[in-house]
């Protein structure tokens, strides 16, 4: 390799640590706009990637809590760093997106190190590994603003599960105090509410689709319990 080679191989290396390390203090100050952010961060003592879990962008997969006054947010931290392999050369923020879940059980003000076995941590973590093997995550986002999800055997809150094991999430409905995005190095990313659904409501939009979801999320919003998991809350549909 000649010596300019070196040389411009060398300032990539520098330029991709400098964003890597920048996309990270962008995203922590942002929240703790918002909140209380612990100092340490939740992670797998072992990459799951490395035994066939999906790969995230960086390799780095990693959680924070943000504690506010009256509910605690659990975000993913990793899935909009930039992409660190060698053939990904185009300056984007990795998936484009991370996820968190707002919710008012006081548990999770607890030691970080017992978060890891909430049922709120399991639902998040679960979303951000489908969102990281997912190639077309954004896309559909952008395309789409509100969707939801389906998931089987989380432990959430028993009124949120059907007669058949499953568990709805309302994906994308606005927060007031949250915004919808954030400007890192190389572009904007999507910040994604996630939301528990009842029964009721699940059914309602695998009936009605597109416009199901989006009349839902607009009934959360009149209501004013907008994206908030509300663990005893009742069921608007």
């Amino acid at each position: 390799m000649s010596l300019f080679l070196k040389w411009k191989q060398k300032k990539q290396e520098k330029e991709a640590e400098r964003v890597f390390e920048e996309s990270i203090s962008k995203r922590k100050d942002y929240w703790n706009t918002i909140g209380h952010v612990d100092g340490d961060v939740l992670t797998h003592l072992l990459n799951p990637m490395f035994f066939g879990g999906p790969a995230w962008p960086s390799g780095r997969q990693t959680f924070i809590r943000v504690q506010k006054t009256e509910t605690v947010i659990l975000a993913s931290d990793g899935l909009s760093d930039p992409f660190q392999s060698p053939e990904e050369k185009s300056r984007k923020q990795g998936k484009g997106l991370e996820f968190y879940i707002e919710c008012d059980d006081e548990s999770l003000r607890g030691p970080l190190s017992d978060i890891q076995d909430h049922w709120a941590f399991d639902l998040l973590y679960q979303m951000s590994q489908n969102a990281a093997a997912h190639p077309n995550m954004l896309e559909l986002f952008m395309k789409h603003d509100i969707l939801s999800i389906e998931f089987t055997d989380l432990d959430v809150p028993s009124h949120f599960v059907n007669e058949n094991g499953e568990i709805g999430v309302l994906l994308g409905v606005q927060s007031p105090s949250v915004s919808a995005s954030l400007s890192l190095p190389y572009e904007s990313i999507k910040l994604i509410s996630m939301k528990l659904l009842t029964p009721n409501e699940l059914e309602y939009v695998r009936e009605q689709g597109a416009q199901g979801r989006r009349q839902l999320a607009e009934t959360f919003q009149l209501s004013k319990s907008y994206h908030i998991t509300m663990t005893k809350r009742e069921s608007l549909i």
